[in-house]
């Protein structure tokens, strides 16, 4: 393991702790998916590994299909952890709301690519893409909900949780999800289909 300080806890989330590390001198971020008790031990270690190669496969199957996401310095099964590249950006949700989002076009054409290469993302949120206004760099994060579909339905619910992400949080919500739609259709041959979907989902939600 080539973790040599652990400098601060960035987030404790429900089924992992992301913290700020030095990684061979470089700043880093590992990912460590915590135990839990209401396991048994065995079968936990087993659902946490399969877990962390999931997410590994496909950050890598992002990075493949041009979508930006940290990149992946080492992967420590025993551990249940991998450690990232740290990326210096904010929430994109944070700089929407400081008014200095990204373009919305480029954010959506990732999208694109990953529904292109039947990669869905599963938690697909404002505060799941970072953003660096210096470099103008996005990058998409956290994966851990993710998977490897064709499924129209699944990448139409990708789809949902962002424009409700928008609606629930932004000013001029719907402006917002037609740039990032627009950018979406223009790498994704079959966006519309998928589009389709969401307007369904919605449907299906009103009347629940």
């Amino acid at each position: 393991m080539y973790v040599h300080e652990m400098k601060e806890l960035m987030v404790r989330g429900a089924e992992a702790e992301i913290w700020r590390v030095d990684w061979r001198g470089r700043e880093a971020v590992l990912k460590k998916r915590t135990a839990k008790g209401y396991r048994l031990p065995e079968l936990d270690s087993v659902i946490r590994k399969e877990r962390l190669r999931k997410e590994v496969r496909l950050m890598r199957y992002a990075r493949k299909a041009g979508v930006p996401v940290p990149m992946i310095y080492d992967v420590l099964e025993e551990e249940s952890s991998m450690v990232m590249e740290y990326f210096p950006g904010k929430r994109v949700l944070d700089c929407i709301e400081e008014g200095r989002a990204p373009d919305l076009e480029v954010l959506g054409g990732y999208i694109g690519k990953l529904h292109a290469h039947d990669i869905v993302h599963g938690d697909l949120t404002t505060s799941n893409i970072l953003y660096d206004e210096i470099t103008r760099r996005i990058c998409f994060i956290d994966f851990s909900l993710g998977e490897r579909t064709s499924d129209t339905e699944e990448k139409g619910v990708d789809l949902h949780l962002m424009r409700e992400a928008l609606v629930s949080v932004h000013r001029e919500p719907l402006d917002k999800y037609e740039a990032i739609l627009k950018g979406y259709r223009s790498t994704f041959a079959h966006g519309e289909t998928a589009i389709a979907k969401v307007k369904e989902i919605e449907s299906r939600g009103r009347y629940l």
